[in-house]
């Protein structure tokens, strides 16, 4: 596998999405406590604690639970209240599986909105006793704060922009000779850059190893095989995937891809190897963030190293 990827930049990033969440629940937790205060990531129909210090529940970061059996989506969806001091007494809420984890009787939230205007996250806070909740008048202070984590996000986007195309100048500049995608250098820079973003805002990532070899039926040389293979990655890479060669075998690093799209990306890469006379031998792994990246990647590279397909669809995890 890649060696020296995965490394933090001494470099302070410019917009800290992060950062500013722990400075929004510092400021929560010192004046207005709740049993639970937490920056939540809803994507891939969960919700995930992306930000989260002690609480009254034991919860650690990076736990999640489903975005529909939450508050907050009713929230969100205005069935209830931005703060209800007694869940019981909103019909939407009481009824909300998540009570069935964990005992909440209290609960305040406001949305944070990505630069689409869809639902990034909630600014979240909930309580085992009923009562344990800002008053009604601190609603325009918890909206404040989350449309300020709104405009943080809206710079990370800008940042996230950037950086792409700073990559794409720097493959460029790295392209491999035999098959024209990236190289190994720009391989580690775009890991490195997704690795920091995924530590701040948990956007869905995927990563993909790939390898094939010639079907013993259609002889070829290595070099064909490596041209093939390339063709065929360019032909289904997404507009803002990364791919690049790495020695003997290759990476894809699927950007905003939910693990489902990404194993369906490896399955079609699968068959269109076969359909150019080779067998392929894939992995492929969503980021999470419970885990962190070093998971995924490991697990990724070791399901291609030790499957052999045979012209099969791919057993991806």
């Amino acid at each position: 596998m890649t060696e020296g990827v995965l490394r933090s930049s001494a470099s302070r990033t410019p917009v800290d999405f992060r950062e500013s969440a722990e400075r929004v629940l510092a400021y929560l937790r010192d004046n207005l406590p709740m049993g639970f205060w937490s920056i939540t990531r809803v994507e891939n129909g969960r919700q995930t604690y992306l930000v989260l210090g002690q609480n009254a529940y034991g919860l650690p970061p990076g736990g999640s639970h489903p975005w529909a059996s939450s508050i907050c989506v009713r929230m969100v969806e205005s069935d209830g209240p931005r703060i209800a001091p007694v869940v019981e007494d909103i019909p939407a809420y009481a009824v909300a599986p998540v009570r069935d984890a964990v005992p909440i009787h209290a609960y305040c939230g406001s949305p944070i909105v990505d630069v689409d205007g869809s639902i990034f996250g909630v600014i979240c806070g909930i309580s085992p006793q009923a009562g344990q909740a800002p008053s009604a008048d601190q609603q325009p202070l918890l909206d404040l704060l989350g449309g300020l984590l709104s405009d943080v996000l809206r710079g990370e986007r800008i940042l996230g922009q950037a950086q792409r195309i700073e990559l794409e100048q720097q493959a460029a500049r790295d392209r491999d000779s035999l098959t024209g995608l990236a190289g190994q250098r720009t391989w580690d820079a775009a890991i490195n850059v997704e690795f920091e973003r995924f530590s701040r805002l948990a956007d869905p990532t995927c990563i993909v190893f790939l390898t094939a070899k010639s079907d013993p039926r259609f002889p070829m040389s290595s070099d064909d095989v490596m041209r093939r293979t390339a063709t065929a990655l360019r032909e289904l890479l997404p507009r803002d995937g990364v791919a690049a060669r790495l020695g003997d075998h290759f990476g894809l690093l699927l950007r905003h891809t939910p693990e489902v799209e990404g194993l369906q990306l490896t399955e079609a890469l699968v068959r269109r190897l076969n359909s150019l006379e080779l067998r392929a031998y894939a992995g492929c792994s969503g980021w999470r963030p419970i885990d962190g990246p070093f998971a995924a990647i490991d697990e990724a590279f070791g399901q291609m190293t030790s499957d052999a397909l045979d012209g099969a669809l791919p057993h991806v995890v």
